[in-house]
């Protein structure tokens, strides 16, 4: 009967395609996905999380993406130069792409989406990146000093882009791969208003797909674009992505043959990992112990340190999570970024706040003296995911066991609570993460700047800001030997000196994924997942 519905499907996809049309005709297979998450936003300036970037990314495409190793690769760019003095930027626009209303994308379309980034109106949580870009004005727009009007980027006629920087910036160009950065139609934008992104029919695609179908709390579907300018590389008919948060319910459907990507839990990766389609995926997101600096008792250095050598990692990686995640004794994640050397971030610097539970009792009785007390009863916050609980549980059992005198109190919120709880200071100790935005360092070192709107510890070390400044902004941003080695300081002072937060884990993934399917492109940077190449077989 599976075989015989799947026909029927492949058939009605197929007689939905007109004769005589010269583009490649779609395979009439859709990608069928399991996610545990909703999707939040399909607005670029709202949007936060990997889900969302990774559906934005499947029907919008910015001046450049990456291919399946990384690399930067050409789409709405055809070329660019680039000044002297590494301060403007010229982009050639490609003439074929067009919107899914036909309208073509220009580079109007790039600088409205810019200055509505930066648009205090608009208060987007990524208002900040377009000055870790660099871009001219962007952080006194975005404090409301000066007009949108002044941002470093204007068109010069349909097909070229000019976007002036305050400092050359290593890493400007992968920033314009990720979804922040993406065009948008102005007209179409702002004739939505306050609708614009809630719906399919608020939304405009000039990428390999198009979003036809979001029922909130269920899935939502995209299908192929017709208007595409590379309509002939995409090879199947669209995704469906499915909201199931139970993972065995999941993994049930896909041996049903009703999905064909699921995510796995650490016990379901026991049974499946002998499976065919079994697949592990390394992943930059860092997840970490965050300590609220306000609080008296992690207002002290030692009682800081004790936690940061407190805590079993391995145990958390290998046997709760059991998903190719990896101990993280340092902020800067594996695989993130090369130096000047050649040389992986993690390979010119070392590691810290190793487990060691000697040292942690050492650190902890010394931050008892100083404070005067011998008992200390603190509430940890975390996101209410079944494993992010376990986690949370395993970090209350060692810092109860490991720091005599202290009692930790859970408090599981929804993800978008916990960050308001954790923005606003109103915590004591935080589990959190960050993935990486860009590939070097200063997407992660740059969180804990002083007053950083997601430096949740509150953290602030003079000493600490210079040297992320000096490595951003100031006399090492064109120095690319100073400036590693900057950061490689950074990193060891708020580390291992002030110990700003406790590393946990660097996050990796299991997944159950059909043999017939291949084109999954996966990323540490930026857009987790790209689908843009995908086939199934037959």
């Amino acid at each position: 009967m599976k075989k015989i519905a799947a026909l029927v499907l492949m058939l009605v996809m197929a007689s939905s395609i007109f004769a005589g049309c010269s583009q490649k005709k779609p395979t009439g297979k859709f990608l069928r996905v399991a996610k545990d998450v909703e999707l939040a936003s399909m607005d670029q300036h709202v949007a936060t999380d990997g889900l969302s970037f990774d559906t934005i990314a499947g029907t919008t495409e910015g001046l450049y993406s990456m291919d399946k190793d990384g690399n930067l690769i050409e789409a709405i760019a055809k070329s660019y130069s680039v000044s002297d003095d590494n301060l403007v930027y010229t982009f050639t626009l490609r003439e074929d792409a067009k919107w899914s209303n036909g309208d073509a994308v220009t580079a109007k379309d790039f600088v409205y989406s810019w200055r509505r980034l930066v648009n205090p109106d608009t208060a987007s949580e990524y208002n900040f990146i377009a000055d870790v870009a660099g871009i001219k004005n962007a952080a006194k727009i975005v404090t409301g000093e000066i007009a949108k009007e002044e941002l470093g980027v204007k068109a010069e006629g349909d097909n070229t882009l000019v976007v002036e920087l305050e400092r050359p910036t290593p890493y400007f160009l992968s920033l314009t791969a990720f979804p922040t950065f993406f065009p948008l139609n102005e007209a179409f934008v702002e004739e939505q208003g306050d609708q614009y992104a809630l719906e399919p029919n608020n939304l405009l695609a000039n990428g390999p797909y198009i979003m036809t179908e979001w029922k909130k709390g269920y899935g939502f579907k995209l299908e192929k674009n017709p208007d595409y300018y590379d309509k002939d590389a995409v090879n199947i008919q669209g995704l469906e992505f499915r909201v199931i948060k139970d993972h065995q319910t999941a993994v049930l459907k896909y041996e049903n043959n009703e999905l064909d990507v699921v995510q796995l839990t650490a016990e379901l990766v026991e049974r499946y990992k002998s499976d065919s389609g079994y697949t592990q995926i390394p992943a930059g997101y860092l997840w970490y112990l965050s300590p609220n600096f306000d609080v008296e008792l992690f207002s002290n250095a030692n009682a800081r340190k004790a936690l940061s050598h407190a805590v079993n990692k391995e145990h958390i990686a290998t046997k709760i999570l059991n998903d190719g995640s990896r101990v993280a004794d340092f902020i800067v994640p594996i695989e993130l970024a090369t130096g000047p050397d050649g040389k992986d971030f993690r390979q010119s610097t070392g590691t810290y706040c190793e487990y060691d539970k000697d040292k942690a009792l050492d650190y902890w009785n010394k931050a008892k003296a100083e404070l005067g007390e011998e008992t200390y009863e603190v509430e940890l916050l975390f996101d209410d995911f079944e494993a992010v609980k376990k986690i949370a549980e395993f970090v209350q059992a060692e810092l109860e066991n490991n720091l005599p005198g202290l009692t930790v109190n859970l408090k599981a919120q929804p993800k978008k609570n916990r960050i308001d709880l954790m923005r606003d200071g109103d915590y004591d100790l935080g589990i959190t993460r960050w993935g990486p935005d860009y590939a070097d360092p200063l997407t992660y070192l740059e969180l804990f700047v002083t007053g950083g709107i997601n430096n949740y510890p509150n953290y602030s070390s003079s000493v600490f800001d210079q040297l992320v400044n000096d490595s951003s902004r100031g006399s090492l941003s064109s120095d690319p030997n100073g400036r590693w080695a900057a950061m490689i300081e950074a990193e060891r002072v708020m580390l291992e000196e002030d110990a700003a937060c406790v590393p946990l884990y660097q996050r990796g993934f299991a997944f159950l994924i059909n043999e017939k399917v291949s084109g999954i492109e996966t990323h540490t940077v930026g857009v987790p997942f790209i689908y843009k190449n995908v086939k199934i077989s037959d």
